[in-house]
C-alpha cells in the first residue's frame, strides 16, 4: 500500500493525468521562495506504466487518507450554489478556506500569509495535531474555478514517514514542513506527483498528511479555486478516473 491512496476506477484515465519529477529545494536567493522550500525540479516525464498501480487504496486506507479526484454537478454554476453544495456533503461543520487567485505559469501556488513567500511542498497544520493522530485530521476540498487549467502536487511520502526517518523520538512530535525541508536536504529519496485538475474540477486529499501544493506551470491562463476543510467519506462525489 502506497502512502498516497488516490482513488480511482480505471488507471488507464488516471495515468493519462499523472506526471512524476523529483525535487529541489531552495535558497535565500530566490526571494520568491522560503529558504529551503521543496520544489519540483521541473523534470517532469509521463508516468511509467504500472506506476498508478502503486496508488490503490487498499483496506486499511482510512477514508480520511485518501485522495479523490471529482467534477461538479453541471447545476453548480455559481459561489453560492458551490457553497451550499459543500455543506450538504456530510460534514455538517466544514472549515471554509476562502478563494484564491493564481496567475499562470506558477511553479508553486500557496504563500505564507504573513511574507507572501511560496511554500513549496508542505503540509497543513490547522488542527496541530501530533504524529499519533495525524491521520484523523481533516481532508481538503479544492475546486478549479478557473479559467485555466491547475495540478495538484503530492509527494509520494507521507509527513509520518518522513518524522519517522529524521528524528529518533518521533510519536510525540507534532510534524510539520520543516520537517519535509530537513528529509530533503538529508538527500532521502522524494518524488511529485502533479494531477491534472481541469475547471469545474476538484480534488479532495489528506494534506495534513500528504505533502503537496498546487501549480498552474505551462498553463496560459491563471485559475481560481475555492477550498474548505472537514471530515468526509469517501465517494461523496462519483469518481472522475
Amino acid at each position: 500500500m502506497h502512502p498516497a491512496a488516490i482513488a480511482h476506477r480505471d488507471a488507464t484515465a488516471l495515468q493519462a493525468r499523472c506526471e512524476v519529477t523529483g525535487v529541489r529545494w531552495t535558497t535565500d536567493l530566490d526571494p520568491q521562495y522560503e529558504n529551503t522550500a521543496v520544489i519540483p525540479d521541473g523534470r517532469w516525464q509521463p508516468a511509467p506504466d504500472g506506476y498508478v498501480e502503486r496508488f490503490t487504496p487498499g483496506i486499511f486506507n482510512r477514508d480520511s487518507g485518501l485522495v479523490e479526484l471529482f467534477r461538479l454537478p453541471v447545476a453548480i454554476d455559481s459561489r453560492a450554489a458551490l457553497a451550499g453544495f459543500v455543506a450538504g456533503l456530510g460534514d455538517p461543520y466544514p472549515v471554509t478556506l476562502g478563494e484564491t487567485s493564481d496567475p499562470a505559469e506558477a511553479l508553486t501556488t500557496h504563500t505564507a500569509p504573513d511574507t507572501g513567500r511560496r511554500l513549496g511542498l508542505h503540509v497543513d497544520n490547522h488542527q496541530k495535531l501530533p504524529y499519533a493522530a495525524r491521520e484523523t485530521a481533516r481532508r481538503r476540498l479544492c475546486v478549479n474555478l478557473g479559467p485555466g487549467t491547475r495540478y495538484l502536487l503530492l509527494a509520494d511520502t507521507d509527513i509520518k514517514s518522513v518524522c519517522r526517518t529524521i528524528h529518533e523520538r518521533y510519536d510525540n512530535r507534532h510534524p510539520d514542513t520543516e520537517d519535509l525541508r530537513y528529509f530533503v536536504i538529508l538527500r532521502r529519496p522524494l518524488r511529485v506527483l502533479r494531477l491534472r485538475i481541469e475547471p469545474g474540477e476538484g480534488f479532495l486529499a489528506p494534506t495534513a498528511v500528504l505533502p503537496y501544493d498546487e501549480s498552474t506551470e505551462g498553463q496560459a491562463e491563471p485559475s481560481d479555486t475555492a477550498s474548505w476543510l472537514g471530515h468526509w467519506e469517501r465517494g461523496v462525489f462519483g469518481p472522475l478516473v
